[in-house]
């Protein structure tokens, strides 16, 4: 394998191969940062464009695009608090506050570190232990699942800044607007109001957009003067430091194993890891009331686990066939246009693919941290851009975006009407990170908690019974019981 691995590199380093992941890279970066443009979308879009390439080549060039999109959404999420995609939400937290802080360069510097750590550790996981996790993660039933996302949910009160009451009405809420649309088992249309487009529910992208680009653009507009911004670009390289790095060090392997392990559940995704790892990195921080006040803890975590939950997304499709989301069920079909079929015979019939697959995982995480240290000095420069031109350039990019991922101008209207809901929220000071935990956790837990009593006939004890739900259930309680000792001790 690692034979095969080398040469795949030495091929992709050839002019005209790096020229094309480099076409990939940046497509993948554009894609990432715009909201509304999805990764998904850039893979799809340049599916059929690989055809007239080898499958070393095509294969590569999709995974540089993957790769490039997750590290590139955390640009407007970090400078304007908007989340490129699903995957950078939990990057807002303390990514805008610490540029608005006058570090940009620190703030997208730490980010786009973090992906790279994050790829290269979910990466090394990949070679060395495929089968093994493949083997763990093909175990997941419903059972284990519905417990999965119960523990996910107990990170409500360490994402509740201040009162874990407004936490737990913000996370109840996003449960509830998860609900709406066809019931997942029955297919019941639930709380649509007669109104047809919201028959399939809220997308993700307007509710996103909603959450956290409206409050700031109404926000902004009510401001008379707005605030001078100093920018520290005086600063080298990434302007992160070796002693940020070294203690961020098991903060970066934990949030590394968490998207690792997340993005290998199938239907689960990199905004779930995202969220799930800096809320346990909260959890184990010494100084956890810094968080969402500008910490660079509060970057490395969920930027380390996007990055690596991409890494374990991979994994069941190499390994099972199985793709665990929107883009690897594109690769998918870019595996059958250059005829390989990916499972567990992959690995005898067909090795050469699968060290193609990591080669060019490796070679696009380092074309994508060379092309980001390069233009990390260009992007900080849009907080110095006048009010009058910065407004509507975002109401503009906001619009667009919503409106191109699915093309509904409903979304629009849902859109301004969860950034209202989401204003009223920051004006009373209830936290938006837990409506988000509620709304991308819902779905999964109900779905699987309605397959598990029915495949039960109603009973719980299976949850306990099974190993792996117990021990999910067992992490969660110890994780309600330390927030709630923490708190004590805190009073």
């Amino acid at each position: 394998m690692w034979v095969l691995f080398f040469q795949s590199l030495e091929q992709l380093v050839h002019p005209t191969n790096a020229a094309l992941m480099f076409g990939g890279v940046l497509l993948g970066l554009v894609f990432g940062s715009l909201p509304g443009l999805s990764t998904t979308m850039a893979v799809a879009l340049m599916l059929p464009l690989t055809f007239v390439f080898t499958p070393t080549i095509g294969i590569s060039m999709l995974v540089a695009i993957y790769v490039g999109g997750i590290s590139g959404s955390c640009v407007s999420a970090i400078l304007l608090r908007i989340p490129g995609t699903a995957a950078s939400i939990a990057t807002t937290f303390d990514g805008f506050p610490l540029a608005q802080q006058g570090q940009p360069i620190r703030a997208l510097g730490t980010a786009m570190l973090a992906s790279f750590f994050g790829g290269i550790i979910g990466l090394g996981i990949l070679i060395t232990s495929a089968p093994l996790v493949a083997g763990l993660a093909i175990r997941f039933g419903p059972f284990e699942y519905a417990a999965l996302a119960f523990t996910a949910l107990t990170l409500v009160g360490t994402l509740s800044s201040g009162s874990i009451l407004k936490g737990l009405v913000a996370a109840c809420f996003g449960l509830t607007l998860s609900l709406i649309g066809i019931a997942p088992i029955d297919a019941h249309a639930r709380y649509t109001f007669g109104i047809q487009s919201m028959i399939g529910g809220l997308a993700v992208v307007p509710f996103l957009i909603g959450l956290y680009a409206v409050p700031q653009l109404i926000l902004q507009v009510g401001q008379r003067d707005r605030p001078e911004v100093n920018l520290d670009l005086a600063v080298r390289g990434f302007g992160v430091s070796l002693s940020d790095i070294r203690r961020n060090i098991i903060n970066i392997i934990r949030s590394a194993l968490i998207g690792m392990g997340i993005g290998s559940l199938p239907g689960i995704g990199s905004a779930a890891a995202n969220l799930v790892a800096y809320g346990v990195a909260k959890q184990a921080s010494k100084t956890p009331e810094k968080f969402g006040t500008g910490t660079t803890e509060g970057i490395w975590a969920p930027e380390t686990a996007n990055n690596a939950s991409v890494a374990g997304a991979l994994l069941p499709l190499i390994t099972l066939g199985i793709p665990g989301g929107g883009v690897t069920a594109v690769l998918l079909g870019g595996f059958t246009i250059h005829n390989i079929q990916p499972g567990p015979l992959l690995y005898s019939t067909n090795p050469s693919a699968i060290a193609s697959i990591y080669a060019a995982f490796l070679f696009a995480a380092v074309l994508v941290l060379l092309t980001q240290l390069f233009t990390i000095r260009i992007f900080p420069r849009v907080l110095k851009t006048p009010r009058q031109f910065l407004i509507p350039a975002i109401f503009m990019i906001t619009v667009t975006g919503v409106y191109i991922s699915d093309y509904r101008v409903f979304d629009i209207f849902v859109m301004f009407g969860i950034g209202c809901i989401g204003f009223a929220f920051e004006r009373y000071r209830f936290p938006l990170a837990p409506v988000v935990l509620g709304f991308v956790i819902g779905p999964i837990l109900e779905i699987n908690l309605r397959r598990s009593l029915m495949l039960s006939q109603g009973d719980w004890a299976p949850f306990v019974t099974n190993p792996i739900s117990a021990t999910f259930l067992v992490l969660a309680m110890v994780a309600i019981l330390f927030g709630a000792l923490r708190n004590y001790r805190r009073a």
